[in-house]
């Protein structure tokens, strides 16, 4: 799925498919939140190829979520998406600096 088309597009495109046990999928949502919401403050502990997997699984439980017709349940997700965008941002930064001018 291409991830430069917005949440909102992307969650009302399409019917959802049968919704099956949400309950299972809000709490891995909430663990993986809780797990990842001070990326930020750790921001410097993980490599890049860290920051992009942690990325990549959130985007694939909003997908879920979506999925299962419990899009609005992944709000905090998208919060969780912007932090890790900052924490790439300043990991990328922070390589930069260490580099050095050219």
């Amino acid at each position: 799925m291409d991830r430069t088309t917005s949440r909102a597009d992307r969650c009302s495109t399409g019917s959802p498919v049968p919704k099956g046990d949400r309950m299972a999928l809000l709490k891995e949502i909430a663990a993986f939140t809780r797990e990842h919401a001070d990326i930020i403050a750790r921001y410097h502990l993980h490599t890049m190829d860290d920051l992009k997997r942690i990325e990549e699984e959130c985007w694939r439980l909003h997908d879920e979520a979506c999925s299962r017709g419990a899009c609005g349940s992944a709000g905090e997700l998208v919060e969780l998406e912007y932090l890790i965008g900052r924490a790439k941002e300043m990991k990328a930064k922070r390589m930069e600096g260490e580099r050095g001018p050219g």
